[in-house]
């Protein structure tokens, strides 16, 4: 039981890191008419840790690596906000998709939870910094469509791949291969 706990912790961890050393590197640019517009893949790593880990886990990495990686670039403003988004990101992925391969599951809750982001962030930048000015929360809302989009079409095939090298149970893949050792 303690090392499948252990085990969860480690892999969660390693996600935390990912999703963390994704969203800061892997920015893709977009080029249309709004400035600053890119696709941040890290999100992608959020909905594969969904399918991997299942929901309180995926919830901790997706929050905790999308928190620190708003630390790590200077936009630690953005970061309670984006430790609950991301975080509910990767809860609603969890719960919603974990041990059920099915890619039409897999796009309708990764639509739902990009939509959450989307909604998310628009709520929070209205009450942290656009003074509650529904002007300026409405210019981000492209750049953030942008982002759910790009996220869904990256995490997809990603989350596809990653479910079909893991085993059903990859926990009891790894006790199997320790009692046979």
């Amino acid at each position: 039981m303690q090392s499948n706990l252990t085990r969860r912790l480690v892999l969660s961890s390693l996600f935390a890191a990912l999703i963390c050393i994704v969203t800061i590197v892997v920015r893709i640019p977009v080029p249309l008419m709004w400035s600053g517009a890119y696709i941040n893949a890290g999100d992608s790593i959020i909905y594969a840790a969904g399918v991997v880990l299942g929901g309180p886990w995926a919830a901790a990495a997706a929050g905790i690596g999308s928190a620190l990686a708003d630390l790590l670039t200077g936009s630690s403003a953005y970061a309670p906000g984006t430790l609950v988004i991301k975080a509910l990101m990767g809860l609603l992925v969890g719960v919603a998709a974990y041990r059920k391969p099915n890619w039409l599951l897999y796009v309708g809750v990764m639509a739902a939870a990009a939509l959450w982001m989307m909604v998310g962030y628009a709520v929070y930048e209205f009450f942290v910094f656009a003074g509650m000015r529904i002007e300026l929360v409405a210019a981000s809302i492209p750049s953030n469509l942008v982002q759910a989009v790009g996220g869904v079409v990256i995490g997809l095939p990603l989350a596809m791949l990653v479910r079909r090298i893991l085993p059903e149970n990859w926990i009891a893949a790894f006790v199997k291969k320790q009692n046979n050792q």
